[in-house]
């Protein structure tokens, strides 16, 4: 909101001040539309609109704020670091909030963040100012994205120094947050590397069995409950995923209604039959956004997400500069680990996840604005 503000002084005091749309902005607008159009069939007209208002709207107004206002690479720089700065102190936070082991406990207990009778020795997760472990574990990969590829091209030693000791900090926190999906995102930002950056990369993925061969602790156990069959949460999802799916097939064109998952969620309910526990998503971007607000409006935000990695992809091959390439590369790297984390959770029903996701989006794409107008050759 703050942004929006100047944003509109300055467009009062310049009179001249636009937006400038980006590529690919087709996708995004006709998702727009039809989350629009899908509150007029939700079970909560004022609230879906209301929710429509101040989220996917914002998200699109911030991301054209960034993609317009920040052109000039030092001005980048500034916005990346405000970034990095923000991770720090939220990295900072968590690691106070984690050594108290008391009010952990509690919150474990309060929030059934973990199955006591499956995890009975996990009394502690990392979550940090973002309310929830899993949703501290997206907003980890996004940053890591990026700062991993600035790490890996960064030539002064050091920055390289200060980035490394950043990456190994969030690394830790993310490892504290027993996030098992966000785990597996991290190995989907390490294929990333192998694709596009050096196939070394790809040797990282024999230190999984060797780690879990000698390390028995509360990490392992939860990395390898993924695969037992045994987890509450695993088979609430699967019952999750049944019911979006009725949703979807009731709901094709328009979906339930932008928002309001919660409140149609009752009458497809196969799995809680305690009454009062709300569930707000599907545990899965997918499946939420078709049944939200229908097909059309689902394939146009998938088309919308991706587009990103697009636009990234030839930021990273055709930059002017190693400042663009680098954060073209984290851009492909967010949106893959981003990609793999939606099979499990649907981060993005968070604000905080989303302003992170689609402003760090607008940053890696606004990079593109130079090649073009220099004419970059491809």
């Amino acid at each position: 909101m703050p942004a929006i503000i100047c944003w509109l002084v300055n467009y009062k005091r310049e009179g001249e001040v636009s937006f400038v749309l980006p590529p690919l902005w087709q996708p995004g607008a006709v998702f727009l539309a039809c989350a629009f159009l899908s509150g007029f069939v939700s079970k909560n007209i004022g609230f879906s609109l209301m929710n429509w208002l101040f989220q996917p709207f914002m998200y699109a107004f911030l991301y054209l704020l960034v993609y317009t206002t920040i052109s000039t690479e030092r001005e980048k720089e500034k916005a990346l670091y405000a970034f990095l700065a923000g991770a720090v102190v939220t990295a900072a936070h968590g690691f106070y909030q984690y050594a108290n082991a008391a009010g952990m406990a509690a919150d474990m207990e309060a929030q059934s963040w973990v199955d006591p009778e499956r995890f009975p020795l996990l009394r502690r997760r990392m979550y940090s100012t973002l309310e929830n472990p899993n949703l501290f574990g997206a907003y980890l990969l996004m940053i890591i994205s990026v700062l991993t590829a600035f790490f890996l091209r960064e030539g002064e030693k050091r920055r390289k120094t200060a980035f490394a000791v950043i990456l190994l900090v969030l690394l830790l926190c993310l490892a504290l947050t027993y996030s098992r999906g966000a785990w597996v995102s991290l190995a989907a930002i390490v294929l990333g590397l192998t694709l596009f950056y050096d196939k070394r990369f790809g040797l990282l993925f024999l230190l999984v069995p060797l780690i879990l061969a000698v390390y028995h602790g509360q990490i392992a156990e939860r990395f390898l409950s993924l695969f037992s069959g045994e987890d509450t949460s695993v088979d609430l999802r699967f019952a999750l995923w049944e019911s979006t799916a009725a949703m979807i097939e009731e709901h094709p064109l328009l979906g339930v209604g932008w928002g309001t998952y919660f409140l149609a969620y009752p009458d497809y309910n196969f799995f809680i039959q305690e009454e009062g526990v709300l569930i707000f998503h599907a545990h899965n971007m997918y499946l939420n956004m078709l049944a939200e607000v229908g097909i059309p409006g689902g394939m146009a935000f998938l088309c919308a997400f991706f587009a990103q990695a697009v636009l990234a992809w030839k930021v990273y091959r055709h930059g002017e500069d190693s400042f663009d390439r680098s954060m073209g590369l984290g851009g492909v790297l967010m949106v893959m680990a981003m990609a793999v984390i939606g099979l499990g959770d649907h981060v993005l029903f968070s604000r905080c996840v989303s302003f992170c996701f689609w402003s760090l989006s607008a940053l890696c794409v606004s990079c593109g604005k130079k090649t073009k107008s220099q004419g970059s050759t491809d």
